[in-house]
């Protein structure tokens, strides 16, 4: 049998690719004492973002210094511990509290997101409830980046980036967005919507690259934009990490084209026999009959606000 060298002591078999069990495997063996914590909690709670995660990140009484473990020493009670698989690791709650306290950025609220939704039917890993209550019982501990971090935490977001796009339109003022939005009667299902102007930001990741997807895309943006009368707009991983501003400019333009007001370039009538209309979110006036202009009284030009 061909073996590896799991960490310095300890031998395991040959795994087609990194195999993070067998680390996991050796390094309780020699500290019996040991958590798994943070990802490599999250990964047997089956976190989707946890695949991704090569280090072994571990609880121990004490630091300990071994290639590809990162060592925590926090407190830890025996509450916080539970069995999955036959491994030791933290309860949930502390999971999601340790990967807000130890994900840096906007990938922690990503990751809280995550814990907070519910994948095939299956429950959540946790809830915003749950991981409150988790933190009222120990006051005295400092969890302002926690509370921060479930403050801006959703768990309809399907994936890391829909949570990025979020954060990047609700920072920019733009709340009317809500995520996994369904659209005649759940046949489609946009990213983030504004329901009432009908604009959609939707993610486009790689999976959406292979041909048979991208020709059902294509037949789903043209039914929601042609028939349907939603204006989308799809963000990719560039724009989105490294030019905002390219995409709040692109949403504020749809915005602005449906925001319940018409510009209107001559003077607004008065008239009994005027007739308003609103096809999709706009406000518009249609004149019923030349003779109406006749006599009427001009009140001014600017913008006819819709109610």
């Amino acid at each position: 049998m061909n073996l590896l060298r799991a960490t310095r002591g300890i031998r395991a078999p040959v795994a087609s690719e990194h195999d993070l069990g067998h680390l996991a495997a050796a390094v309780t063996a020699l500290y019996p004492d040991a958590v798994l914590c943070g990802w490599s909690a999250a990964r047997l709670l089956e976190h989707p973002m946890a695949k991704s995660r090569n280090d072994l990140e571990v609880w121990t009484p004490r630091q300990i210094r071994r290639a590809g473990v990162v060592s925590r020493t926090a407190a830890l009670d025996q509450d916080e511990v539970i069995d999955r698989f036959g491994t030791r690791c933290t309860s949930p709650e502390r999971t999601a509290v340790d990967l807000a306290r130890y994900v840096a950025g906007d990938e922690g609220i990503a990751a809280m997101d995550q814990c907070l939704r519910s994948i095939d039917r299956r429950p959540p890993i946790t809830t915003p409830e749950r991981v409150t209550a988790y933190l009222d019982s120990r006051p005295t501990w400092r969890a302002s980046r926690v509370r921060a971090v479930l403050a801006e935490a959703d768990g309809r977001a399907q994936s890391p980036w829909e949570t990025f796009s979020r954060l990047a339109l609700h920072r920019a003022g733009l709340t009317r967005f809500v995520p996994q939005v369904p659209v005649l009667g759940g046949t489609y299902v946009l990213d983030l919507a504004d329901e009432e102007f009908k604009v959609g930001v939707e993610y486009d990741g790689a999976y959406h690259r292979a041909p048979t997807q991208h020709a059902a895309d294509v037949e789903r943006w043209n039914t929601l934009r042609y028939d349907l009368g939603w204006e989308l707009i799809l963000v990719t991983a560039g724009p989105l990490m490294n030019d905002r501003a390219r995409l709040l400019r692109r949403v504020r333009a749809a915005l602005a084209a449906r925001d319940g007001t018409v510009q209107l370039l001559t003077a607004v009538v008065v008239s009994r026999n005027v007739r308003r209309t609103r096809p999709f979110g706009l406000r518009l006036l249609l004149v019923t009959g030349a003779a109406d202009l006749a006599g009427e009284a001009l009140v001014g030009v600017g913008r006819y606000p819709a109610t």
